[in-house]
């Protein structure tokens, strides 16, 4: 019986110590939508075939319960690892980071190493003139990458805009929801 659990084990131990390596990932991580990062259903199911199927070769019953096991850790690994900022919000009329925002944009820029890019693009809410919001959102976009570049992040992998008050998130109508218009949303690319 011991015999059998170790196998399962092992297993187990190897898909927690790999996590998501054994899926495969697109080039880019888009707002709203984590394509550089597994989907953790995804990797729970390949995680729990690593570990089940391999086992269930040699014990059915102890197959079922790797596989299950398996796909509980590698699913959760995964969830935790999809945990990338991908969007900065702002106080209304503002383009300012506060602490926590500089706190975020520290694992941003540990998620992209030495070589990937980021685009940077600012939004506003529907407030104010066309003009002023454009501005405004430029601003958010440049409060942003001055930032990134503070911590190392060369100028040439950063590309920065602004939107205005084009593409929103949220309704408009209410302030609980016009403050999610107020944004600067980052994708991250090899």
């Amino acid at each position: 019986m011991i015999r059998q659990l170790r196998i399962p084990a092992l297993l187990t131990a190897a898909v927690l110590m790999t996590g998501c390596g054994m899926m495969k990932t697109s080039n880019e991580m888009v707002a709203g939508d984590y394509k550089s990062t597994p989907n953790w259903s995804e990797c729970a199911v390949k995680g729990g075939m690593a570990v089940g199927v391999p086992t269930a070769l040699s014990n059915l019953a102890a197959g079922g319960a790797a596989m299950v096991a398996g796909a509980m850790v590698s699913g959760l690994h995964c969830a935790i690892a999809d945990q990338t900022p991908k969007t900065v919000l702002f106080d209304f009329g503002t383009h300012d980071l506060d602490m926590n925002d500089r706190m975020m944009l520290d694992a941003v820029v540990e998620r992209m190493g030495k070589s990937k890019r980021i685009e940077l693009t600012g939004y506003t809410c529907n407030i104010g003139p066309d003009q002023v919001n454009q501005d405004l959102s430029e601003n958010r976009a440049l409060a942003v990458k001055a930032y990134l570049m503070q911590k190392g992040i060369e100028e040439s992998r950063i590309a920065a805009w602004g939107k205005g008050k084009r593409n929103p998130v949220a309704s408009n109508d209410e302030e609980e929801t016009r403050m999610m218009n107020r944004r600067v949303e980052m994708k991250i690319f090899r």
